[in-house]
């Protein structure tokens, strides 16, 4: 079997669990650069997933890009870095997969997708839930409008809560020049990628308010969003909170559908006469899988393209780049 030769920039905590996930269940891949500005975080990370092989450690990211002969890389660095490394990645003849958020910028994100078409290379955002059976048949619902069992969509909520204000004070998180923002854009960027992956639409108008808590970035905000579409939504992001909920609430004008940003605690509710959907159907046809795999299956052309692409950055982009101004100006903030 051919391996593809995989680089990772960036070796932080929460890579781990694609490099896991790859070395249970995706031989395809063969890590053969790791790249991090710590150089103990990168023989952390070759210990546990290149034992017994000399893997090159490399600080400086552009060099890794430059010799190390990579089909592909995960970037997994603080926010705003991350289109600085997926463009030069892609540049370089690279296949990438980004952490969520895409990208900190609406620009950016139109611009590091235009670059993947450009250079004839797949562009992936891992945001977990939208790999799911439950995210693909959700979707499916959604765009049926009147003739599927939730019928047109009218509102979404969603929810985030954590201790999020204590876990990441005095880390990068809290630095707005390397995270972009706070809470929202951080934890709770999870839920808004499932909000967008789901509805698939774009925003029109938006409305936040937000509290740093004497903190550099947002800690607690409240959003309400208006799509295309007419439907609307609310966005609630608690970073200082001692209880952990994540959560969102679909209501159409024939039922309601729960479920996870992950992907579980899927539900669809309808008239009391019906009982309740707590599963996808017998037979649907797109199973669940995970970033890593989905990302080596559409480089091997066995998937047309990723599960979750640029297109769920730039939607996201735009939502957080209106949420953001309009909780800096006090306005109704307008998306074109």
């Amino acid at each position: 079997m051919k391996k593809i030769r995989l680089g990772v920039i960036g070796c932080g905590g929460w890579v781990q669990y694609h490099l896991r996930i790859m070395n249970e269940s995706v031989p395809e891949f063969r890590i053969v650069a790791l790249c991090d500005i710590v150089r103990e975080h990168a023989e952390h990370h070759r210990k546990l997933y290149c034992p017994g092989r000399k893997v090159p450690i490399y600080l400086d990211y552009r060099d890794m890009l430059k010799e190390a002969n990579l089909d592909a890389v995960l970037v997994s660095t603080p926010h705003t870095l991350h289109f600085r490394h997926a463009w030069d990645a892609l540049a370089a003849g690279c296949h990438v997969q980004v952490e969520k958020p895409m990208v900190t910028d609406s620009g950016q994100a139109r611009k590091l997708v235009r670059q993947a078409e450009k250079m004839g290379k797949h562009l992936e955002v891992a945001i977990q839930g939208t790999f799911t059976d439950t995210f693909a048949w959700a979707r499916q619902l959604l765009a049926a409008g009147d003739d599927g069992l939730l019928g047109k969509l009218q509102l979404v909520t969603g929810i985030m809560a954590q201790g999020w204000m204590k876990f990441t004070a005095g880390k990068w998180r809290q630095v707005p020049k390397l995270s972009g923002g706070g809470q929202l854009y951080d934890s709770t960027s999870h839920v808004l990628s499932a909000m967008m992956f789901l509805v698939n639409e774009p925003v029109v108008e938006v409305a936040c308010f937000t509290d740093n808590k004497d903190c550099a970035v947002d800690i607690n905000a409240v959003g309400c969003i208006r799509f295309a579409s007419g439907a609307m939504a609310t966005i609630t992001s608690g970073g200082n909170c001692n209880t952990w909920k994540s959560h969102l609430t679909f209501q159409g004008e024939k039922g309601r559908m729960e479920i996870s940003p992950h992907g579980g605690n899927f539900l669809i509710a309808r008239d009391g006469h019906k009982r309740d959907i707590r599963k996808t159907p017998k037979g649907f046809d797109i199973p669940s899988t995970s970033p890593i795999r989905n990302f080596a299956d559409v480089i091997l052309g066995k998937e047309k393209e990723p599960r979750c692409g640029g297109r769920v950055g730039i939607l996201l982009a735009d939502l957080m780049d209106a949420l953001y101004k309009s909780a800096e100006t006090g306005k109704v903030v307008k998306v074109c």
